[in-house]
């Protein structure tokens, strides 16, 4: 009898703090969540505008959104007129050639970064470690618009101005792809690469037959990074292939900006549909990259 008045005594005890907790539990799920959803509105309410915009005539963009009305999520005197003068400038073919460019540069520049991050991962040589800091991890602290000068004057020496040369050579290699690999690779046990050279295998079908196998989600993470940073190149083919024929999704985009008027519908129209490859292209493979990121030392 007495342990169980005890008990009772400890459970009424403990009650008041237990109820403290949860309160601070669902306090703490409340800020969370508002949190998130008032990011998602700051995030989604602009897209949602601008997808309305798309469809509405230049004059009468600007209508409802000042003051911001709910009638600018609807389009104003619906028309596909920006969707049809966009194509008929060329966009269609802008739109082939930024993904071309893209998955070629995914295929060449992936392996000589996967076989980079090899060799730094497990390869000993002399500077090896001078050399991953100082052109490697220093390179994440350079912009990459700061180089563009004397990469256009080697680029323009090599008669390479308006060519797929300019656009392809220049983003093969990628510092941060080749981190990414050798972080992976270095967490693949040393004694199956020993077993594998034991069998006779060499170097190559070493790489190609044995650790490529086991590297999907840093393949695919390095593949979203390269084609992600072709898709949204701007700067870079503007300046080396401002040919009509060579112009990529974002430099067809900027047309819509005049020296005298923006089309704004236009710009609009254009956004939208760069934006869908990206989102179709992240959405199947986002766990292949979280599980990249994760396992490669980038995680807090």
């Amino acid at each position: 009898m007495t342990d169980y008045t005890d008990a009772v005594a400890a459970n009424t005890q403990a009650s008041p703090l237990a109820q403290r907790r949860n309160y601070a539990a669902l306090l703490e799920r409340i800020l969370v969540y508002s949190l998130l959803i008032t990011v998602a509105v700051v995030i989604v309410v602009p897209l949602l505008w601008a997808f309305a915009a798309s469809f509405t005539p230049n004059e009468k963009v600007f209508e409802y959104a000042y003051p911001f009305s709910w009638r600018a999520f609807l389009p104003v005197d619906f028309t596909l007129e920006a969707y049809e003068n966009i194509f008929a400038r060329g966009f269609g073919r802008a739109l082939v050639n930024t993904f071309v460019l893209g998955s070629v540069t995914v295929v060449f520049g992936g392996t000589i970064n996967a076989m980079a991050g090899f060799a730094f991962a497990r390869f000993n040589f002399r500077g090896k470690r001078l050399i991953f800091i100082f052109i490697i991890l220093l390179t994440f602290l350079v912009p990459v618009d700061l180089t563009a000068i004397p990469r256009f004057i080697l680029v323009n020496d090599l008669g390479w101005i308006n060519t797929w040369q300019a656009l392809i050579v220049p983003g093969l290699a990628n510092s941060l792809v080749i981190f990414l690999f050798r972080q992976f690779f270095e967490e693949i046990p040393q004694d199956l690469i020993d077993a594998a050279r034991v069998d006779g295998a060499s170097w190559p079908r070493l790489f190609f037959n044995v650790i490529l196998p086991l590297s999907k989600p840093v393949l695919i993470t390095a593949a979203l990074l390269i084609f992600l940073s072709q898709w949204d190149a701007f700067f870079w083919p503007l300046l080396v292939a401002p040919r009509q024929e060579l112009r990529l999704v974002q430099v067809e985009i900027s047309n819509a900006v005049g020296q005298f008027q923006t089309l704004w519908n236009e710009l609009l129209a254009g956004s939208m549909l760069a934006a869908i490859v990206p989102i179709l292209v992240l959405m199947p493979f986002q766990r292949y990259y979280i599980q990249a990121i994760t396992s490669s030392g980038l995680k807090d």
